[in-house]
């Protein structure tokens, strides 16, 4: 959904399930008439030292997609793996900043250029039942 024209990622919210896995959840807002779409990518985390900074790959092998059919990888080609960089993570908040591509994955010597277009930041949702009701894809 991602390509299609009048599409836009609304939300993203990121949940941990224990023994490392994790669940993503994708809003996604069709401009129009239509209705939000939720999709749940699911998948491992591992965390590992790279030079001066610590980074996370998201390893993702399954989706649920926005009718509820599970979409499995299958093969090595669809797992998406996505690289972080770990800035600072505890109990309310995670911030990452995603590595420089143009430099095969390694750290941004500097997270904030390009505005800090490429830092993410997850702050904890203590009522993500209520704030899915309120993007009507609960």
């Amino acid at each position: 959904l991602h390509k299609v024209p009048l599409a836009r990622l609304q939300e993203v919210f990121f949940s941990t399930k224990g023994q490392s896995r994790i669940e993503i959840l994708e809003i996604i807002r069709i401009l129009g008439p239509f209705p939000n779409v939720r999709n749940t990518l699911q998948g491992n985390v591992k965390l590992r030292n790279s030079d001066d900074s610590q980074m996370m790959q998201i390893v993702m092998d399954s989706m649920i997609d926005g009718t509820g059919k599970e979409i499995l990888a299958g093969t090595d080609d669809n797992i998406r793996r996505v690289d972080l960089q770990l800035l600072f993570s505890d109990e309310q908040v995670i911030v990452a900043v995603v590595p420089n591509t143009e430099d095969n994955n390694s750290p941004r010597a500097d997270p904030f250029e390009k505005n800090g277009s490429n830092v993410l930041v997850f702050l904890k949702e203590d009522e993500l039942d209520e704030k899915l009701e309120s993007l009507r894809v609960s």
